[in-house]
């Protein structure tokens, strides 16, 4: 059984995103387009907003424009590689002299993208950065007669496919990483949605209910009276 192995090494599935750039129509370009590919992101137009959102949640890249207001790009890349030496970090920027490429990854950019550029290749870049980053590991995971692939984000029953929608793998995902342990609703909500998302935590129980009826015996989720849940792989 791999899961051991994948709760030692494997994040979090669904891939959380910051986006700092203060052109509001590129910013939402952006934004649209990765969330369009699955990604979860959280955009801000300053660096003030954006180092609060690294101080308060955990993303799995940064892409940042280098010319914010109030706080340049240059400082955000020192203070976040202060504390986050693993977080990728994609910038975007109009800098577009070698002097000034060269700044922004001995600072401590992994990825340097010059404006102007096709939202395309935003997307390649950051793919190709998370599949680098150490934390981006696909393994299958297997739990009695549950499969998951982690690279496809597929779930199979036996021989069948588990139809399960967006925010129901994701919790599901959520759940099977941290088997044996309780999670929060609120930790839940934070795992589905992004910060300018609007999702009451007495919602997750509505997702929970169509996991159990959708995988039946294969796995038990517990409800932990005020607190939250724990998936097993038997009832206790």
């Amino acid at each position: 059984m791999l899961i051991a192995l994948a709760y030692k090494y494997a994040k979090i599935l669904v891939m959380d995103i910051l986006l700092l750039e203060d052109n509001e129509t590129l910013a939402n370009g952006i934004y649209q387009k990765l969330k369009g590919v699955g990604f979860i992101i959280d955009f801000f137009l300053n660096g003030e907003d954006g180092l609060y959102a690294l101080e308060s949640k955990m993303y799995d890249l940064l892409i940042l424009d280098l010319g914010l207001p109030g706080i340049d790009g240059i400082d955000i890349i020192k203070k976040v590689r202060e504390w986050q030496n693993n977080l990728p970090i994609l910038v975007i920027s109009a800098r577009d002299r070698l002097d000034q490429r060269i700044l922004g990854l001995d600072t401590g950019a992994d990825d340097y993208l010059c404006k102007p550029f096709e939202l395309d290749e935003v997307v390649a870049r950051t793919q190709a950065l998370l599949r680098r980053s150490k934390r981006h590991l696909s393994y299958t995971l297997t739990c009695n007669d549950l499969n998951y692939d982690t690279k496809n984000r597929v779930l199979r029953k036996g021989n069948s496919f588990v139809d399960l929608n967006k925010r129901e793998l994701t919790i599901f995902e959520h759940l099977i990483l941290n088997l044996n342990a309780i999670v929060s609703k609120e930790d839940i909500v934070e795992h589905i949605t992004s910060l300018d998302d609007d999702l009451n935590p007495t919602a997750v129980e509505t997702y929970i209910s169509r996991l159990r009826k959708k995988l039946g015996s294969s796995i038990y989720i517990k409800n932990v009276r005020g607190v939250g849940y724990m998936m097993a792989e038997h009832e206790e």
